[in-house]
């Protein structure tokens, strides 16, 4: 199982502008406006719904369910700022 706080260390170490992670798929990172899906099995929506719980507070998680849509700034110390972005389709 990943870790969002690993997958965005990647993102950092990397030096990607965006990580994608959709249901059925393996996360997947943009590297100068091209996608690299990371070499690991798909996730499930259960695994993502985790995922954005280990970042995002219970107000986050309600505007997600209510709106489709988060937007909200996390910080992972000591690595980077990341503007995240969720939606629920």
């Amino acid at each position: 199982m990943y870790s969002m706080e690993n997958l965005l260390a990647l993102l950092h170490t990397e030096k990607a502008r965006m990580l994608k992670i959709s249901p059925g798929e393996p996360p997947a990172i943009a590297i100068e406006d091209r996608w690299h899906r990371l070499e690991s099995p798909p996730v499930g929506s259960e695994e993502i719904e985790y995922l954005l719980r280990s970042i995002a507070n219970s107000r986050q998680m309600r505007e997600l369910r209510n709106r489709r849509i988060v937007i909200f700034i996390y910080r992972l110390q000591g690595v980077s700022t990341f503007l995240i972005q969720a939606r629920m389709q």
